[in-house]
């Protein structure tokens, strides 16, 4: 009986000779440490390109819980330019913005900012304020991306989303979504707590929601007449 040759090292499939990335988060490079963390992740079965493209471009306003929430989490601010005293809000800011797309996150009014992102793989905004004031979420000083991890005035809280899509097998995605917050001193840490307790129930349904809307929007027909994909089972985790 002959012995079959074993196949060398050589000969490989290309994929498994490629390196391994970085094993660091893109947001790990923002904000390594924190006070509070929400994170929700599902399994697609679409490849991760195409699953970071649509999730990249996804406008939450085309759910209608989604939308809702979103108009309940604005009422305080809109309550408070009525109030005397304080100044109004500007023409039109009572409308719902036409989109709710990450890009829509990025400057005014909302006040994020790009942090940084690898295509394809992972994109993370930041947000400097004070979340529990009415109009504090974005009140916080500008910064530049390079000076957001080392941003340490007292009296503030600062945020960072990230979107990450992993390879999960040979055809299907691993897409994570979380938020970290850490605060800059222990009295903004108390006020804060006592806001999340409030509104960590509505992000997370936001959160969950998205994943569903991602879902379908890999399930609609593509030009050729097939989906993209399909979700496959979803995971979530939070810290406070």
């Amino acid at each position: 009986m002959t012995r079959q040759p074993t196949q060398t090292p050589d000969a490989a499939p290309a994929a498994a000779r490629e390196p391994p990335r970085d094993p660091i988060l893109l947001i790990d490079r923002f904000l390594p440490r924190y006070d509070f963390a929400v994170v929700h992740a599902d399994v697609f079965r679409a490849p991760p390109e195409a699953c970071y493209r649509l999730a990249r471009g996804l406008d939450l306003l085309r759910d209608p819980v989604i939308r809702t929430l979103l108009v309940i989490r604005s009422l305080p601010e809109r309550l408070l330019g009525r109030l005397p005293g304080h100044r109004a809000p500007a023409a039109g800011a009572e409308a719902p913005p036409p989109t709710f797309r990450l890009d829509d996150m990025v400057g005014p009014p909302l006040g994020w900012i790009l942090l940084g992102e690898e295509p394809n793989v992972e994109i993370v905004l930041g947000q400097i304020g004070q979340p529990w004031k009415p109009v504090g979420a974005s009140a916080g000083p500008p910064v530049a991306p390079a000076e957001f991890a080392s941003f340490d005035r007292p009296g503030f809280a600062k945020v960072a989303f990230s979107l990450l899509v992993q390879p999960y097998g040979v055809a299907s995605s691993i897409l994570t979504m979380e938020t970290r917050v850490v605060l800059t001193d222990p009295g903004s840490r108390r006020r804060f707590a006592r806001y999340w307790r409030l509104v960590e129930p509505s992000v997370r349904l936001i959160d969950r929601m998205t994943l569903r809307l991602l879902a379908a929007e890999l399930r609609r027909p593509t030009s050729t007449g097939s989906s993209i994909g399909t979700s496959a089972t979803g995971t979530e985790h939070g810290t406070g």
